[in-house]
């Protein structure tokens, strides 16, 4: 593997996990809560379209950020031994541990949801004012569906790294 590889890789996965970051981030920010405010949504759709065009260019673009960042100067050999390591061992470690992000990053705000959810459910006299008031501010539903999403999202990619991995270097492959 040379040198080249190895950063285009790194970027690659750099971008794949931003672009998935931005988007659930995103979603509850474009949903309707209670009032339309025309700036919100303008400085919500420049912040997707910046990280669109970050993603797109850490995704599509690394050869040429590679060379606009000169990542290859200043190595003494051109290749990196990595002997049994290849491109594609390299996305396989990377979407795991890019599964394995999402989901320890949003497990813990998911069941604490989940346990407000459920004490509000299961209260015998009802919640107090202040309970009340205190637990609508902390139970977001959209901060809760979108945790949810980011832990299926990361099994989904846990589950099937084989092929993503697959799909990404066959991408690679008819390009360069």
């Amino acid at each position: 593997m040379t040198k080249t590889d190895l950063f285009r890789v790194i970027i690659k996965i750099f971008g794949i996990y931003c672009f998935i970051n931005a988007i659930f981030s995103l979603i509850p920010n474009f949903t309707y809560s209670g009032g339309f405010s025309s700036v919100s949504l303008s400085i919500n759709t420049f912040y997707l379209l910046i990280n669109g065009l970050i993603a797109y260019l850490l995704v599509f673009q690394t050869d040429r950020l590679i060379k606009l960042f000169r990542l290859g100067k200043g190595f003494d050999t051109e290749i990196i031994d990595t002997r049994n390591l290849k491109t594609d061992g390299l996305f396989k470690v990377a979407l795991i541990f890019i599964g394995l992000l999402m989901i320890t990053n949003n497990i813990a705000q998911f069941l604490d949801f989940c346990y407000l959810a459920f004490k509000k459910q299961i209260s015998a006299r009802g919640l107090g004012e202040i309970d009340g008031a205190m637990l609508q501010q902390q139970l977001d539903y959209h901060w809760w569906i979108i945790n949810g999403l980011n832990i299926i999202f990361g099994i989904i990619i846990l589950t099937n790294y084989k092929w993503i991995a697959k799909l990404f270097e066959e991408k690679e492959k008819n390009v360069g």
